[in-house]
């Protein structure tokens, strides 16, 4: 756990897949310190945390428990941690907040898969044992962690900014989230990719907070 910070109002900071609390450096360096508390960690398997398998069902189950105990009022979240705290919304709205700030937010859970064989380029048939595997870890098809089912159900209010050059979540699927979730803006930017580390995207999310 990191905390950086000492002001009354709560950020919980959500990294991504193969990432860690390192990417929001430049967000720890903009926000007010006297005014909020920035809260961060490494997700499992990622950083210095312990663990060798990481997905959507168990990063939501995390976050869910961070928001027990520090009663966050916003949650900063890229790529995959954003995906992660829509399910929980979606499966749990009780545990809902304020403000969400999402970047770069992927779309489909059988998009991971797909990309996970094609990278590997594994047959057909592991490819579905993958499928199989996940269906059995999560009591859930994959393709039951789908933004398109997420969206509606949500009650924050929520900036989403994605790039029109990320490879690895399509804009298109930002589009639909804005499109279906009940109060939200989005910010289109182009040339950032999918890391979105330029620092007018850090003075977005600093001005949607405040």
């Amino acid at each position: 756990m990191y905390t950086w910070g000492s002001g009354p109002q709560t950020i919980l900071c959500l990294h991504g897949w193969q990432s860690q609390t390192y990417r929001w450096k430049k967000y720890i360096e903009s926000f007010d310190q006297q005014k909020y508390t920035m809260i961060s960690v490494d997700a499992p398997a990622h950083g210095n945390s312990d663990g060798k398998i990481f997905n959507v069902p168990m990063y939501a189950k995390l976050i869910e428990k961070l928001l027990a105990i520090h009663k966050a009022d916003y949650i900063l979240a890229h790529s995959l941690g954003a995906f992660a705290t829509m399910c929980l919304f979606y499966e749990k709205p009780e545990t809902s907040i304020a403000k969400i700030a999402m970047l770069g937010t992927p779309g489909e859970a059988t998009d991971f898969v797909d990309e996970y064989a094609r990278v590997l380029k594994t047959s057909p048939r592991v490819k579905r044992n993958l499928h199989t595997y996940f269906e059995k870890y999560a009591g859930v098809k994959a393709s039951y962690y789908s933004t398109v089912r997420f969206a509606p159900a949500q009650s924050a209010e929520a900036l989403i900014i994605h790039d029109t050059e990320d490879k690895e979540a399509p804009y298109v699927y930002a589009k639909k989230i804005n499109e279906l979730w009940p109060n939200s803006k989005m910010v289109t930017t182009s040339g950032f990719g999918h890391k979105l580390r330029d620092i007018s995207v850090v003075n977005e999310v600093v001005a949607f907070f405040d």
